[in-house]
């Protein structure tokens, strides 16, 4: 990679073989390197593939006006971040979250609190994004003398849903929340029993629940597998398969989308080992 620019002490623009800038974090990376020449690996720490120009564009204008030492900051809350989901987060993140996060300390400055109608629904079906929104804004805090609110926490956390999915668009985050929110009602209203939420199967039927919520969303749900040694699950677990039928019909109603028999099996098998 070439150096192209020097954005401050941790970051570089640089250039890779084929001309595409990306930009590299290191610590004190600016000492290592000059415009022009060779950018040494042995102190790249992260480098962020930013595919689109106006999120490169956006970057720079973002670092005129942030103080240097809360861009290093914010830096290395975003390094949190990828340490927290490695190889889960799109590169986009690195902007995006940079950008709000910009605001979200203007606003704490200014003592402005933006509601986030989400907040439960987000701390109760993404508690490990709620939780590393957590300790981000305990970071800032601490190393910015800041008082950011809880709904600070749960808007980072959307950020790092987003961040996870195929096409990253917040638009498609929210709806996905508000899905999980009504599905999770469906289950609790068939069961008629309180769900226990700490148990090992509830967490594997969440995590099933958010990748079949993103098929739905974007139209690529399963269909090609053979499942015919999975159809007397079906018949083995009645209350369960109802429930999946009733889910089936909610999505069909809300979006058009017609939930296949393998999604139905699949549903069915994790609804089971939760209303057991």
């Amino acid at each position: 990679m070439t150096v192209q620019k020097i954005l401050n002490n941790n970051l570089i623009l640089a250039t890779d073989e084929a001309g595409r800038e990306q930009v590299v974090m290191g610590k004190g990376l600016r000492f290592f390197c000059r415009v022009g020449e060779e950018l040494p690996p042995e102190h790249v720490q992260k480098v962020f593939v930013l595919r689109q120009q106006g999120v490169v564009d956006r970057y720079r204008e973002l670092l005129q006006d942030v103080p240097p030492r809360t861009a290093e900051v914010l830096e290395e809350a975003l390094q949190l971040a990828y340490e927290q989901f490695p190889g889960r987060l799109n590169d986009q993140l690195f902007v995006t979250l940079f950008d709000h996060l910009v605001y979200a300390i203007e606003r704490c400055q200014k003592h402005i609190v933006l509601p986030n109608r989400l907040l439960w629904e987000v701390r109760r079906f993404y508690p490990r994004e709620y939780a590393a929104g957590q300790q981000i804004c305990a970071f800032l805090n601490e190393r910015l003398d800041l008082d950011l609110p809880a709904e600070e926490a749960g808007n980072i956390a959307f950020h790092l849903v987003n961040a996870q999915t195929e096409n990253p668009d917040m638009t498609h985050t929210l709806q996905a929340v508000r899905m999980l929110k009504d599905i999770y009602n469906i289950v609790a209203l068939s069961c008629g029993q309180r769900i226990d939420e700490n148990s090992v199967h509830y967490a594997r039927f969440l995590t099933h629940m958010q990748y079949f919520i993103d098929r739905v969303l974007d139209r690529k749900m399963l269909g090609s597998e053979d499942i015919s040694v999975l159809e007397p699950v079906l018949e083995q677990h009645p209350r369960a398969y109802g429930c999946a039928q009733k889910i089936a019909a909610y999505v069909q109603k809300n979006l058009g989308v017609e939930v296949p028999r393998e999604e139905l099996i699949y549903l069915t098998m994790h609804l089971a080992r939760i209303l057991n």
